[in-house]
């Protein structure tokens, strides 16, 4: 199966395929994000312990309805049921169905979830629904491994009025801390750049996972995410060690596209469906 895999060694930052590292990461503590399409992946924190973030998991094909028109998804999705199982933990940023919908929700059952708002989770039967606010943490811990996981800010709208209408969106910064070093991901949720972001995320992090798609540029309080140009911006301001562009060309209103990404030289990551043998 070609699943991309990034594996992000607690002693260095770098990824591989799973199968290029072999019998090194059994004796080394790893991190790995395994990319499912659209916003949606899972990091494992050393096969013991899994964080999935926005999981819309629905076929290629598929019509949804957003606030005043209807967009069809445009890419497959990696609905791996044995990895999404796994999951200890579930991040959404927010409600949009391009982020959260049917068959994601299904994943969220007896699971910790953690939202900007109870209303996500309202009808849902998690084991533990959690609420963060801007600038507030939830702390985990993993064997001799501390996990915090902090909300971010995430401007799904240009301009105020739109952002309002839009409502609370998070973006997540994930911080693993081991006795010898830490590790940070910043997963940006749909938002535009704003001007605070290092008041919220340290610059030369490890990792940012990006939302582009520079979403209904045209209408009025576009882009509702960001484009390229804010990308090579915010890559300049963090410097991050690694970024990765999601969110690209998923959806029929999404105005990016994975071209114009990867001449830009950045890495789009890929994925596959599972074979029914890895299901």
């Amino acid at each position: 199966m070609n699943r991309v895999i990034i594996f992000l060694i607690i002693r260095n930052l770098y990824f591989h395929r799973k199968s290029d590292l072999g019998s090194i990461c059994r004796s080394i503590m790893s991190i790995s994000f395994t990319y499912c399409g659209v916003a949606c992946g899972v990091i494992s924190v050393d096969d013991k312990f899994y964080i999935g973030i926005d999981p819309d998991l629905s076929p290629k094909g598929t019509l949804v309805q957003f606030n005043g028109f209807v967009s069809k998804k445009q890419t497959d999705v990696n609905n791996d049921k044995k990895l999404l199982d796994n999951v200890n933990i579930w991040l959404i940023t927010h409600g949009h169905q391009d982020h959260l919908d049917e068959v994601g929700k299904g994943y969220l059952k007896d699971k910790t979830v953690i939202t900007p708002n109870r209303k996500i989770t309202k009808d849902l039967s998690c084991l533990k629904s959690i609420v963060l606010n801007w600038g507030e943490e939830q702390l985990f811990s993993v064997d001799e491994y501390q996990i915090a996981i902090k909300a971010v800010p995430a401007y799904h709208a240009s301009n105020y009025i739109m952002q309002k209408i839009v409502g609370k969106v998070n973006g997540y910064q994930i911080t693993i801390t081991s006795p010898l070093q830490t590790k940070r991901i910043y997963f940006t949720g749909d938002t535009i750049l704003y001007p605070r972001v290092t008041d919220f995320v340290p610059q030369k992090i490890d990792a940012i996972f990006a939302n582009l798609g520079a979403v209904k540029s045209d209408s009025f309080g576009g882009p509702f995410t960001m484009n390229l140009k804010m990308l090579k911006q915010l890559e300049t301001i963090l410097q991050p060690q690694n970024i990765y562009p999601i969110h690209i060309d998923d959806y029929s209103h999404y105005q990016t596209t994975k071209t114009e990404v990867e001449a830009s030289n950045y890495t789009c990551l890929l994925y596959t469906s599972p074979s029914p043998r890895d299901s």
